[in-house]
């Protein structure tokens, strides 16, 4: 097995914050912008880009809720 080449913490740094603060705000919010016409292409026609971020925002944050037996027993 060949040993691996020993790892430089400014280039690995350097993978992850390319650009000025700014530019990584832009294209974060370009991801997101072309992630939600992709997801609005895959709806029904006639569903709003508002109606799919809604649909989008629900499914993001449904999570497991707490089990209403288990918090009545912590009382």
């Amino acid at each position: 097995m060949s040993a691996l080449p020993p790892r430089d913490l400014k280039a690995e740094v350097a993978k992850h914050f390319k650009g000025t603060p700014e530019s990584r705000v832009r294209d974060a919010l370009r991801l997101g912008d072309e992630a939600l016409d992709a997801f609005l292409r895959a709806l029904p026609p006639g569903t709003t880009r508002e109606e799919a971020r809604e649909i989008l925002s629900r499914n993001k944050n449904c999570g497991r809720t707490p089990s209403k037996l288990m918090e009545a027993s912590r009382r």
